[in-house]
């Protein structure tokens, strides 16, 4: 059964055709994704793009080349809200990483697996990765 998420503003709407239970999920703290999520990280779930879709007039996209890993990546907004959607790496552009705020309140959100840029975290913030990495 697919799964729906959408922005704020719900004229971006996504949909992961894979059970959420079965996609790997990342927290990152670089400062980039700071800056864009406005808080203290980016949380999102990795999404193969074949089993996901985004629908909506407001949909746009942003390069962000100047990166902590040095990759550049493509970052995706609704212009009407701000909501931030999606994030292709460079390295990997079969990969879609939907940030978690789309499926508030219609998934139960897991712990991520993935933590990166741990060093750069607030030091408040707990370790919730299983498997933490500097750099992807």
């Amino acid at each position: 059964m697919p799964t729906n998420g959408r922005c704020l503003c719900g004229d971006v709407k996504v949909q992961i055709t894979t059970p959420i239970s079965t996609l790997s999920s990342l927290v990152c703290h670089c400062a980039n994704c700071k800056r864009r999520s406005g808080g203290v990280a980016s949380y999102a779930f990795m999404v193969p793009k074949e089993h996901a879709s985004i629908t909506g007039d407001n949909h746009v996209n942003h390069s962000d080349p100047n990166t902590s890993s040095g990759k550049p990546m493509q970052r995706s907004m609704c212009s009407r809200c701000g909501s931030p959607v999606r994030i292709i790496e460079g390295h990997a552009p079969d990969v879609w990483c939907l940030q978690y705020g789309l499926f508030a309140d219609e998934v139960e959100l897991p712990r991520p697996k993935l933590e990166l840029f741990r060093s750069k975290a607030c030091g408040w913030v707990a370790e919730v990765g299983e498997d933490v990495k500097e750099t992807q």
